[in-house]
């Protein structure tokens, strides 16, 4: 005996409301606050340094100690994390120069912070003069280059953000000035 077919409609489907994307805000506030103090980490590691330097072995040598701890924290620890700061959280850090999120150049400033950073710190661990030289060399080009950035910026612009005009616009002029400094005291 044939079975009669059925049909079979399928169950009612219910019409789950559209919920408007939100707009990406990036990271939390706090989060954005951390990130502001990381660019603070290579001055403060290096003040430490310092101080631990003078406090262990006294003056003797102190020219070409702060050298090495300049090269490790100024040029290698603080290009370290402002890099990896441009590729990790590239449109807040953007923002906080004044330039539009989403913009490449971010990429590129990153992986050249992380290269000076690697630099800096093998420069310091160790290496011979010229790879010293080499790595002022890169820190100073890039980081007095960045500073006229500013400067254009400020000047053109009028572009007073707190990472284009701030504490990033002194450590960019000051920090391969001290760091020239030093390689050619030492």
């Amino acid at each position: 005996m044939p079975v009669p077919e059925r049909s079979v409609d399928p169950p009612p489907t219910a019409e789950l409301p559209v919920v408007p994307a939100e707009e990406d805000q990036g990271p939390p506030p706090v989060v954005l606050r951390l990130l502001g103090m990381t660019t603070h980490v290579g001055l403060a590691g290096f003040v430490v340094a310092e101080i631990v330097q003078v406090a262990t072995s006294g003056w003797a040598g102190f020219t070409a100690a702060s050298l090495l701890n300049a090269l490790v924290w100024l040029a290698g620890v603080n290009s370290l994390i402002v890099g990896c700061g441009h590729l990790m959280f590239p449109d807040p850090i953007a923002r906080s120069i004044g330039w539009p999120a989403g913009n490449p150049f971010q990429r590129e400033v990153g992986l050249a912070g992380v290269l000076i950073g690697v630099l800096g710190i093998l420069a310091g661990s160790g290496f011979d003069r010229q790879f010293q030289l080499a790595a002022v060399l890169a820190f100073a080009i890039f980081y007095l280059g960045a500073a006229v950035g500013h400067v254009v910026q400020i000047v053109r612009q009028g572009n007073r953000e707190a990472g284009n005009a701030g504490f990033i616009l002194w450590y960019d002029v000051l920090a391969p000035l001290l760091v020239i400094a030093l390689y050619v005291a030492s």
